[in-house]
């Protein structure tokens, strides 16, 4: 049975307010391999359940994770986008936000401390991999339609684990000649990556709420999305 449980975590001084996401059944049968799971710039949602219970039902823990405050909670785009900007413009404090969460997770006694994964949408995929860069003890981390450029290029041995990259063609959020720049990052650290790109979708592909917008090459694809989603169960699954 999966169950949806609110997790209180902290940064520091901030108070954080997660949704942890597992099969509990599974659980009582041994500890469980460990997911953050972060949002898109609008902040955590409801849009986010749908694939943490598809890694649930595919025997992961997952954590929603905050990278807002529990008493952040964007009421519209625009205040989402100086929200997220904050984060965008300080990625230590990304890193070291994010990293909040993949403690929390990994804190808990059903939690296989040895068997982390880090995702996410967007702002989210940026995250999950300056969670990577950062040296963070993941197995894997996957970028769903993710920003990735960095002012903090990783160096050989920062990445513990491997990197993979969900990208639509016809993002303009985040346009194709950014992956050149992001391949040569990787390969000069000498991190085990992955690029898969999708000729028929664009930004937001994994988002069912994501509103068209041909300007910035936004929409939802479901077909995308389940082949994304079956590229990172893969890969997540090659790294145990």
């Amino acid at each position: 049975m999966i169950t949806r449980t609110p997790l209180p975590y902290a940064h520091g001084p901030v108070r954080l307010m997660g949704r942890l996401v597992h099969d509990q059944t599974l659980a009582r049968v041994a500890p469980l391999p460990g997911v953050l799971l972060v949002h898109e710039f609008t902040g955590p949602g409801e849009y986010m359940l749908p694939h943490a219970e598809l890694l649930a039902r595919h025997g992961y823990a997952v954590l929603l994770a905050d990278m807002y405050g529990e008493d952040v909670r964007p009421g519209s785009r625009a205040e989402a986008s100086a929200t997220a900007r904050i984060y965008r413009t300080d990625r230590q404090l990304m890193r070291h936000r994010a990293r909040a969460g993949l403690d929390a997770l990994a804190g808990l006694a059903l939690v296989d401390p040895a068997r982390l994964y880090a995702a996410g949408f967007s702002f989210g995929g940026c995250a999950a991999l300056e969670l990577a860069r950062s040296g963070a003890p993941l197995l894997a981390a996957a970028s769903f339609y993710g920003y990735l450029n960095t002012p903090l290029p990783c160096a050989a041995g920062d990445v513990k684990g491997r990197i993979l990259v969900l990208h639509g063609v016809h993002d303009a959020v985040v346009p194709m000649a950014e992956i050149p720049v992001f391949e040569d990052e990787m390969r000069r650290a000498g991190v085990d990556f992955r690029v898969v790109t999708y000729p028929d979708a664009g930004h937001g592909f994994a988002n069912a709420g994501q509103p068209a917008d041909p300007s910035t090459g936004s929409w939802y694809c479901r077909k995308t999305c389940d082949a994304a989603w079956n590229a990172a169960l893969a890969y997540f699954s090659v790294s145990t």
